[in-house]
């Protein structure tokens, strides 16, 4: 079952983010690298509705590792996020942020509802991923980088958990004195 949720997510995701993708087919080369790139049906007739994410996210700006930073270009209106499939249901925004403190020498995580919930339901998170209970989840790298909390979008459908600098980024007393 989560394995079809997971998929779901990847879907609604990318109808989320690139609606525009439906209008503009590939050329007949990248038609051909997306039938052979072992992830897209070759035999399905939608391969030639969809667009070139190069052409399609020209101009987004990137992380330092040169991902695409969703965060940014949704704050820049470059995507405009629909509330789900047909872009009618109600969103429930929330504004909150959380520190977790927990991170021994690396400076404190910053976890923004805000950005979360501006294309993401609550109920994507809450309650299988994460309890909605102040310190009820035992939050780690380990389990970040095992696909647990975080890790179950961040690194796959979200920008990697090795770019540390975008939710490590409350400084403390015992922080390291050079961070990014």
């Amino acid at each position: 079952m989560r394995s079809i949720r997971g998929w779901l997510l990847v879907f609604l995701v990318g109808l989320v983010l690139f609606p525009q993708a439906v209008v503009a087919g590939p050329d007949p080369e990248h038609r051909s690298l997306l039938a052979t790139d072992g992830i897209h049906d070759p035999a399905s007739r939608a391969l030639g509705l969809l667009q070139d994410p190069a052409r399609g996210e020209e101009g987004f700006p990137a992380d330092r590792t040169g991902a695409i930073n969703w965060a940014a270009t949704l704050q820049r209106g470059l995507i405009t996020p629909r509330t789900g499939i047909t872009g009618s249901e109600p969103m429930k925004s929330l504004d909150s942020v959380i520190i977790m403190t927990n991170t021994r020498t690396m400076p404190h995580v910053t976890f923004p509802h805000g950005t979360h919930t501006q294309w993401l339901d609550c109920s994507n998170c809450h309650s299988e991923i994460f309890l909605p209970v102040a310190k009820g989840n035992p939050v780690t790298m380990n389990a970040i980088l095992r696909g647990q909390y975080c890790g179950v979008c961040h690194g796959k459908v979200a920008f990697s958990p090795m770019v540390c600098e975008r939710c490590h980024n409350v400084l403390h007393a015992d922080s390291p004195k050079a961070w990014w």
